[in-house]
């Protein structure tokens, strides 16, 4: 069987920048690092509320665990629901600035998709950290006793929606997938859900069962009123009504935005 390769490289014997030419770095051959203000977590440091993050619900247990990659786990207390999950301590991307795109991805994994529940992308930092709320963000979410992952933008509890396809995106227990956001220069609120989203896929995804469904955006809102306040990079598991110890998984999650 033909190996299938990577995409090339692609090379340039100049080097490449985003700088415009009144810009500083212009004629630079190597990338602007700070063009994008960004945060980017693969967990493989440690958890903890004294690190990058604050920690989510009452005495949760947050770690990085062996696997590869890069793995953290949140594992919720037994009593019905509580939450496990992480939030970064200060809000550090404004997200109403159009023309400046913003960019966030993560991926995710549930023990138990129909019952537990999830938020993860850009939110306002928690006024309960035990009991989290939202207040503002543009986020994914999935309530408890279902498998509907939908996109919000929330403005002061305020909250405009929109399904994520189900054909897009099957939940299965104890399985990655990948979720992201793109905020266009429009304002619009593209969202992105699906088995992989980032690494290496084929060329052609002809015969091949480990590619992704090549879907794009599959849901949007359009030009929505965003978020005024900054906002984190967040992710929360929940264990919903069972009175059960639950735990997710994420593998990593970022945001960007243009400066």
């Amino acid at each position: 069987m033909a190996v299938v390769a990577s995409q090339p490289p692609v090379r340039q014997t100049s080097g490449g920048t985003p700088d415009a030419p009144f810009q500083p770095l212009a004629d630079c051959g190597n990338w602007n690092p700070l063009f994008y203000h960004a945060f980017v977590d693969d967990f493989d440091q440690s958890l903890g509320i004294t690190g990058a993050y604050v920690n989510i619900g009452t005495t949760p247990t947050n770690a990085v665990v062996a696997g590869d990659g890069g793995i953290a786990s949140f594992t919720t207390l037994v009593a019905a629901g509580s939450f496990a999950g992480v939030q970064t301590p200060v809000g550090g991307f404004t997200v109403n600035t159009p023309p400046k795109k913003v960019f966030w991805e993560g991926r995710f994994q549930m023990a138990n998709v129909t019952t537990q529940t999830f938020l993860a992308g850009l939110i306002a930092t928690f006024a309960a950290p035990a009991t989290p709320t939202v207040v503002n963000g543009v986020y994914f979410s999935k309530a408890a006793g279902g498998v509907q992952l939908v996109g919000n933008v929330t403005v002061a509890s305020a909250t405009v929606s929109v399904n994520i396809p189900l054909g897009a995106l099957a939940l299965t227990n104890a399985t990655y997938f990948d979720l992201a956001i793109y905020i266009t220069r429009q304002g619009d609120v593209e969202f992105y859900a699906d088995t992989q989203l980032v690494g290496f896929v084929p060329q052609s995804n002809i015969g091949t069962t480990n590619g992704p469904n090549n879907a794009g955006c599959v849901a949007r809102l359009t030009a929505p009123t965003l978020p005024t306040v900054p906002l984190s990079p967040t992710i929360v598991f929940g264990n919903g009504a069972t009175g059960a110890i639950i735990a997710g998984l994420a593998d990593f999650h970022q945001a960007q935005k243009e400066r």
